[in-house]
């Protein structure tokens, strides 16, 4: 398997990488975006970011068009002179008139590049501000890390916030009961996470973050087993939780296709250690007639004669290879937006696909450019950031990363085969 990021696969494999060029089309955010992504959707909560208006207004715009419906976002609105003189009033006035207007019953304090490197005490601020509702401070500063350390930072601040103040210890677990940790869409494909769980008889307790109440956060502890859905978002806040309460924790690819859903169930189920379901009689859909496709394997119509590309995050990627496989197709290319030295991803990664694949770990647009080009991609499978892209190459693009996608589960299933199966029947061509 190649790797053509401008790195060797051993030069990535030891951590020995290359420079970057000295200008680039990136495909990573920072640090704040990954915590206002975190944040984002707990209910009854709002964000305030003590930073210039710009970084707001593009993070609300894009959680926007992925529909990713993000709580109210709001700036301090630094200008050149806060940047000079200070700007802490402004932010204790900001914190105070959110408190009063929106009587929210969490409200987010977030810093920034621009108040991190003017050293804005955004903590002192906070803690000196009298409101009604819960101010927390978090840093978010954009030079501190990338937008998957500003999910796991974030995730963490929050167990450490809630964990050592208000957690009623003397409540014991709820028999069967799990969290979902590192899940941050609090879309269909929550809903059908918490219908398959239920289905067997695990209710999910609470989810860190999507859609949580400050209830949820509260009483983190009561599950009986904490499932990371995202390892690069949930890994380090589950090892706390286990840590501060002594609650289990299995790490679980997100279960895109019908034998990963039954699989991501099994899994749940022994964790638990309750009987494992029998799944024996769930059926996949019948391969159409007159065709050569092998009795009880599912089909989309000319999906394995596709020349695809899977773009995306390393924990989304490994369930859309995954999914893939169900249909006997595989990716040409897979273009990872992260996949830090050390991590599991990687070699799971390699070991899911052909020798001949290509892997694209953080690489360059024109890299990706001309690789789609001479792999042939005739689809693309991926984001809002991958759509530019597909439509200069005249190349088809699926956006599985839009909140309102269903993806996951068995319901996800056939939202998958309508659309990827879109146009292929050749009853209909």
């Amino acid at each position: 398997m190649n790797n053509t990021s401008g790195n060797t696969m051993e030069e990535i494999l030891t951590g020995r990488q290359k420079m970057p060029p000295a200008a680039q089309i990136p495909r990573g955010t920072c640090k704040l975006f990954g915590a206002i992504k975190a944040l984002g959707t707990i209910r009854k909560s709002t964000i305030l970011v003590h930073g210039p208006k710009g970084c707001v207004y593009h993070i609300n715009y894009i959680l926007g068009m992925r529909g990713d419906r993000p709580s109210e976002i709001y700036t301090t609105s630094l200008d050149e002179h806060d940047v000079i003189f200070g700007a802490e009033q402004k932010l204790k006035d900001a914190i105070s008139y959110l408190d009063s207007m929106l009587s929210p019953d969490l409200l987010f304090v977030l810093s920034c590049c621009s108040s991190g490197i003017i050293g804005e005490d955004v903590d002192h601020a906070v803690n000196n501000t009298e409101t009604r509702s819960r101010a927390i401070a978090i840093d978010a500063g954009g030079f501190e890390g990338d937008f998957h350390d500003g999910y796991s930072e974030t995730l963490c601040q929050l167990v450490r916030e809630f964990a050592t103040e208000t957690s009623d210890l003397s409540l014991s677990p709820a028999e069967r009961s799990v969290n979902l940790i590192g899940m941050l869409r609090s879309g269909p494909d929550l809903a059908e996470l918490r219908r398959m769980l239920g289905s067997i008889g695990i209710p999910v307790h609470a989810v860190l973050t999507a859609a949580a109440s400050i209830r949820d956060l509260e009483d983190l502890h009561r599950a009986a087993l904490n499932i990371v859905v995202c390892e690069p978002a949930g890994l380090a806040a589950a090892m706390l939780l286990e840590e501060l309460y002594g609650t289990p924790y299995i790490v679980e690819e997100i279960p895109i296709g019908c034998r990963s859903s039954i699989r991501f169930l099994q899994q749940v189920a022994a964790a638990l250690g309750i009987p494992i379901p029998d799944f024996a009689g769930i059926p996949y859909p019948d391969a159409p007639p007159n065709t050569s496709h092998s009795p009880g394997i599912p089909f989309i119509w000319g999906l394995n004669d596709r020349r695809i590309a899977l773009a995306g995050g390393p924990t989304r990627s490994i369930s859309m290879i995954r999914f893939l496989a169900e249909y006997e197709a595989a990716p040409r290319l897979v273009i990872l937006d992260f996949a830090p030295v050390g991590s599991p991803f990687r070699e799971k990664i390699r070991s899911l696909l052909h020798p001949s694949v290509e892997i694209l770990i953080e690489p360059e647009y024109e890299t990706i450019m001309e690789k789609l080009q001479d792999e042939k991609v005739d689809l693309l499978i991926g984001g809002l950031l991958e759509q530019p892209m597909a439509q200069v190459l005249g190349i088809e693009h699926i956006d599985i990363m839009h909140g309102s996608r269903k993806t996951v589960g068995f319901s996800g299933v056939k939202e998958l085969e309508l659309v990827l199966g879109a146009g292929h029947d050749p009853d209909t061509t």
